[in-house]
């Protein structure tokens, strides 16, 4: 593409599009459950298993799904993932060493589709030093090691090969003083590209003292390393000063046609490449996907991210592009109008693109204070609630406007209840009791509910879960709702101040859709707040609120 005139002198752009067979295709590289553990995250359980699963219907190429030879349990993990998972390329990470190569492949072999990614320590000078590395020793380490990879996989699957820091060393390598790595680069990589690596993968281990450009760096890799025509490359940045992305497409436009990173931003530090944001520059940016395609599948953007945020437990950021609560929101209302004139003629006027393209499923006005009771009205009927505009006014606004925070639909959920359920509750909880028996993994509730006037009991006996998990199942014993009760979909105790005398709160939302998780709490929702002094009490009154309120509404049926 290119600025020029045309043949009546106006500046133009050359918009000639590249055919569909010369587009070349990124792959997506996940090291979200691999990479993405180191930065606080554990993943627990069946966790890893499940976003695996996930994931593997997504559109993504290759699954990072751990380091097999570390310990017993991640060897179990990867294994059943790699004996379950279908699809992607189900990838472990290995040192050098042939037992744990050999480990690693044990893991691996019954995939269709298995990666070996056998990694050296760091080639850039100031690690050489402190490792007391010799580089002709990881030179020959590296082709031993690649080549054992490449004859345990027999030609199933791929193997790929890392050194770290190999961008800085890239750098340093234009040193004078340093010169030396430049023969360290060109070997470690060639020989690993003639002992049989499928993958070379270029790491930006570290973003410090790089004197080079990305692009630069790139082009240099591939002047020094022989061979690189004959592989795939990928590239591996973090984001130590805010720039992966940018980064990451740098290397795509020098020819890197694998990209590493994870979801939002997850790993040590300050994270990996975000791979949703390099999945939307190429998918929606005229520059990129006149040029580049990924086989991920754009409106799962959304659904990704918040399943790997509610097994990680870590929030994704507000204001994350792409999927952040905050991402596709107003809060002006010049910009609210604009969008909405927008709207009427088939344009996005303050967006950068629609939500369902990335499957948004937030609402791109937010509610605050300052918000018009137009503004409230219209989301609360958008929620399912049937308020006429003169009781928001009257009941609904002076809430709304007596809290400095922005509304979501949780938020505007819990009000809008609290005026549509105002009889009396159906059923009130009472009391509890809980045992945990000693030498014994045995845990015993019992429950005291009234149910329209009446006095009932209900007990549960837990094999491993905790007191809330007991008492919650002794209220289900209670109400023998069996498989019409709703789905726990949100549990979220907190406190009420500072020390050890704060007040207990806790929010239950149940969900009667059928679905693990519905993230934009659409209808049907039932919701219970309650606080106490004791957090398993507020909790149960929560649980059981929420079930009276869906009990109520379906008797009214």
């Amino acid at each position: 593409m290119a600025i020029k005139k045309n043949e009546t002198g106006t500046w133009v752009l050359d918009r000639a599009q590249i055919p569909d067979e010369a587009r070349q295709e990124v792959e997506i590289f996940d090291t979200t459950l691999r990479d993405g553990e180191q930065g606080g995250v554990t993943f627990k359980g069946d966790s890893k298993f499940r976003i695996a699963r996930f994931l593997a219907d997504t559109g993504v190429s290759t699954i990072e799904v751990g380091f097999p030879s570390s310990t017993p349990l991640e060897f179990d993990t990867v294994k059943q993932i790699a004996d379950t998972v279908e699809g992607p390329h189900i990838c472990g990470l290995t040192t050098m060493d042939l037992e744990n190569i050999k480990r690693t492949w044990q893991a691996l072999e019954n995939n269709p589709n298995p990666t070996i990614h056998v990694f050296t320590l760091n080639i850039d000078e100031a690690s050489i030093r402190a490792y007391k590395a010799d580089p002709n020793e990881q030179i020959e380490k590296a082709s031993r090691a690649v080549a054992y990879a490449k004859e345990l996989t027999g030609g199933k699957g791929r193997v790929e090969f890392s050194a770290q820091n190999t961008i800085l060393a890239l750098s340093q390598s234009l040193n004078p003083e340093h010169s030396f790595l430049q023969a360290y680069i060109s070997k470690i990589y060639g020989h690993a590209i003639k002992a049989g690596a499928d993958v070379i993968n270029i790491p930006h281990t570290v973003a410090k003292g790089i004197e080079i450009e990305i692009q630069e760096a790139i082009q240099y890799f591939k002047m020094l390393v022989e061979g690189t025509d004959d592989v795939m490359l990928s590239f591996h940045a973090h984001n130590d000063f805010g720039v992966s992305v940018a980064d990451t497409l740098a290397a795509i436009k020098q020819g890197v046609r694998q990209v590493e990173g994870t979801w939002y931003s997850l790993g040590e530090r300050a994270g990996n490449t975000p791979l949703e944001q390099v999945i939307m520059n190429l998918s929606l940016k005229p520059s990129y996907n006149r040029k580049f395609f990924t086989s991920f599948k754009l409106e799962k953007t959304n659904a990704v991210a918040r399943f790997i945020e509610r097994e990680s437990c870590i929030p994704i950021p507000y204001n994350a592009p792409g999927v952040g609560p905050n991402a596709l929101r107003h809060g002006s209302g010049v910009h609210s109008d604009g969008d909405k004139k927008g709207k009427d003629i088939g344009e996005n006027i303050y967006l950068p693109c629609s939500p369902e393209d990335i499957g948004w499923t937030g609402n791109t006005h937010q509610i605050t204070k300052l918000t018009g009771v137009t503004g409230v009205t219209a989301r609360l009927e958008e929620l399912g609630y049937e308020f006429e505009k003169a009781f928001v006014r009257e009941h609904i606004m002076p809430v709304i406007k007596s809290r400095d925070i922005t509304y979501g639909d949780k938020e505007l959920r819990m009000i809008g209840d609290d005026f549509r359920y105002t009889g009396e509750a159906h059923i009130e909880f009472v009391d509890y009791a809980f045992n945990k028996f000693a030498n014994s993994s045995v845990r015993q509730a019992q429950v005291v509910l009234v149910i329209d006037g009446e006095k009932k009991i209900g007990e549960a006996f837990m094999g491993k879960n905790g007191p809330i998990n007991a008492v919650f199942s002794a209220i289900d014993d209670v109400l023998g709702l069996g498989e019409k009760k709703p789905k726990l979909v949100v549990y979220e105790p907190s406190n009420r101040g500072r020390t050890h005398s704060s007040t207990a709160e806790a929010l239950v939302v149940l969900s009667g859709n059928g679905h693990e998780l519905n993230y934009n709490l659409t209808a049907p929702i039932w919701l219970g707040k309650a606080e106490d002094d004791d957090t398993i009490t507020a909790s149960a009154k929560s649980y059981v609120q929420a079930l009276s309120r869906f009990m109520l509404d379906m008797k009214k049926k």
